[in-house]
């Protein structure tokens, strides 16, 4: 029986692969068992950790028994099809882990999943469906026999740093070097347009990133999080501190054109989305 195979798209794999590591982050481990193949391969991410098989992984799943909490920041995400039934999507974000002692460790972690069409069946017959064959996290913790996949015993903890709370709000783009990036709203300081062109800067406190797109279709989409004071900028209300003719200074120091004509509406405007928080 000849079974249809369809074309994985890179943008679906990457939501998908995104939505996956949120949700376990969250503890919510059903989606990630749903999409991993029978002969899935797991690397790390404790050192010269390997777990092969399904069946093998749920097993070590099992066993953890844990009272860890996790956070996760801003996603930057990248895919590349070496053939038309296989995607590599490769996942890069901070995440934070908050022991039950109080402490919560960071790391800079690097999720390799690899993607391909596997046969499957289903209530209508066999068909062909993305699965995840095999996964590399890439950040090494260091290893205690009495592990299982968390390091829960881990000796090397950090001292207790700050609480992190992720911010409610994310966006997501499609930057010109192909990544999809998810990105915090609170962590943008301003958008602004590349002349000559139908493109836009993202600035955030640690990053700029360039998308497809224009600054009326953006303003458009986040009408709620950016204010526009200037045909070639968009700033992000929450990192005004200071205002003045002519310029705008935002929390890193950066100061942005203010036409004198938009001065008292931007000022009045600011006043009040300072008052309403």
């Amino acid at each position: 029986m000849l079974v249809n195979r369809g074309i994985m798209k890179k943008d679906d794999i990457i939501r998908l692969s995104i939505y996956i590591i949120k949700e376990y982050y969250k503890n919510n481990l059903t989606p990630f068992f749903e999409h991993i193949s029978d002969d899935v391969l797991w690397i790390g991410p404790a050192t010269r950790q390997q777990i092969q098989g399904k069946e093998n992984l749920m097993q070590a799943y099992a066993l953890e028994d844990h009272s860890l909490t996790f956070t996760m920041g801003d996603i930057k995400a990248l895919c590349v099809s070496p053939h038309i039934h296989v995607k590599e999507v490769l996942l890069h974000y901070d995440i934070y882990t908050h022991y039950p002692n109080g402490n919560t460790d960071v790391h800079d972690q690097r999720l390799h999943y690899t993607w391909c069409d596997k046969k499957v069946q289903t209530a209508d017959g066999p068909k062909y469906q993305p699965m995840i064959v095999s996964l590399h996290i890439s950040n090494s913790w260091p290893y205690d026999n009495r592990d299982t996949i968390y390091p829960i015993h881990s000796e090397s903890i950090l001292a207790s740093m700050h609480a992190h709370t992720e911010p409610e709000q994310h966006i997501t783009v499609k930057s010109s070097d192909g990544y999809i990036n998810r990105i915090a709203a609170a962590h943008i300081l301003y958008i602004e347009t590349i002349k000559h062109s139908a493109k836009l800067q993202i600035h955030t406190g640690n990053d700029v990133i360039t998308v497809n797109e224009t600054l009326s279709k953006f303003e458009k989409k986040y009408p709620d999080l950016f204010v526009r004071i200037h045909s070639g900028y968009l700033i992000n209300p929450a990192h005004v501190t200071n205002i003045r003719r002519f310029a705008v200074t935002l929390s890193d120091g950066t100061q942005l054109p203010l036409p004198e004509k938009k001065y008292t509406r931007i000022k009045k405007l600011l006043l009040y989305e300072n008052t309403e928080k």
